[in-house]
Parts: C-alpha cells; structure tokens; sequence
C-alpha cells in the first residue's frame, strides 16, 4: 500500500475535474486565452448560475482556471500554457478515438485557422511553424524550440514584442485537425499578437476560428508562404 501512494503523482484531481460536460464546456469556451466570467460560462455549460459556481471552483482547485476579481464580477482563464497544452492534447486524443464514429467534422473554418489557447492553430499554424523551423527563425530540440538570432531580427523587423528572456521559448502542440505539431509558448503567443493587432488575422462569426486578410497573406509572403486558402 505504502509503494502504491509513493507513485501517485495526482493526476486523478484533474481527471475529475475535467471529467464533466459541464466543465468540460466551460473549459472550451476558455480556450482561445481570454477570461470570462461566471455567469457567461454558466451560459455556456447550460446550467445555473450556482451550479457553474461549484463546477468552477472546482477547476480552480485543481489548478485548471485561475480566477480574478474585478468588482462584483470573477472573472476566470486557462491557468497557463501547461494546462492549455494538457487540454489540446486531449481534444486530440477525443478526436482520434472517435474517428470510427459518424459525426460532422469541424467546420472548414477552424480547419484553416483558429486559436489555441493564446497561439496560431489549423493549417495557417502549421504553415507559419513550418516557415519559421525551416527558415532557422526557431531551431526545435524534442518538443521545445529556441527563437534564433536571425528569429530575433526578425521578431524587431515585424515589430513582434517577444521577451527571449522567457524559457522556453516555444515548444509543439499537436494540432488536432492537422495532425501534425503548431508551435506553441510565449515565442507563438507573442506572433499571434502582433498578427491581432495589425489585422492580419480576424475574428470569424465562428468561435476561435481566425480569417486571414490581404495584411495577412502580405505578412506570409515576406515568409515565403503561400496560403492556400
């Protein structure tokens, strides 16, 4: 018995806690990187207001959401990048394990790009990881990548505020539409950002997916990317 509680790491708490469609509809509508607060997640879930208060709590306790106060509202978010990770892995293991089963497939729109958390995903984030890794702009190591010089020369000629003081700094994600890695980490978050900010991308009417503009299709260009799309 004494051998059996020496190897538990406590993974369990978070298995629980993720293991409700309650909560696992809150977690998703977290997903993209911003925060929400109660009564919108309860909104999403489909349950009441004190209800969504338990489920919440729970997922703060298990270290999935951190929570803030701003008045009389709470607001809650993704813990951080490790938690994020732990929830696209999952959605890519669901993916696979139903792929016997008869169900629609995601919409065309999330298939070219969307938001993972605080990063590019889709086809357009498996386009821009691609460029980036062959370009030697990133030099990936198992599955953490290290932002180059040449990668920080080009993060100031894009005006992209990434901090290479951050460690890592970036690392793979899977993609669960693609099936290959995206990267991922504060080097991807920060590119994202930038794409945000100067338009390149844009919110699409459906939730987390992005549409590329004609700023965006001139930002692949420089990288030598052609976007099908």
């Amino acid at each position: 018995m004494e051998s059996s509680r020496s190897v538990q790491t406590g993974f369990s708490r978070i298995a629980e806690a993720l293991g409700d469609p309650a909560r696992e509809a809150m977690v998703s509508a977290l997903a993209d990187g911003k925060a929400l607060p109660a009564g919108e997640l309860a909104a999403v879930a489909g349950i009441s207001p004190q209800s969504a208060s338990a489920h919440l709590q729970k997922l703060v306790d298990a270290r999935v959401l951190s929570v803030w106060a701003q008045g009389r509202f709470r607001y809650y978010r993704i813990r951080d990048d490790d938690v994020a990770a732990l929830i696209e892995s999952l959605v890519d293991l669901a993916a696979k394990s139903s792929a016997t089963r008869k169900r629609a497939l995601p919409a065309e729109q999330l298939r070219q790009s969307r938001t993972c958390y605080r990063h590019l995903a889709g086809q357009l984030g498996v386009l821009l990881s691609n460029a980036l890794i062959r370009r030697r702009l990133v030099l990936v190591d198992g599955r953490s990548g290290e932002v180059t010089g040449q990668g920080l020369a080009w993060c100031r000629a894009e005006q992209i505020d990434f901090d290479p003081a951050r460690q890592p700094h970036c690392r793979l994600c899977n993609d669960w539409t693609e099936r290959v890695p995206h990267l991922a980490g504060p080097f991807a978050n920060a590119v994202l950002a930038r794409l945000i900010e100067t338009r390149c991308v844009a919110p699409h009417r459906i939730p987390r997916a992005l549409r590329i503009t004609d700023r965006g299709r001139a930002f692949f260009d420089r990288l030598g990317v052609r976007v099908p799309f």
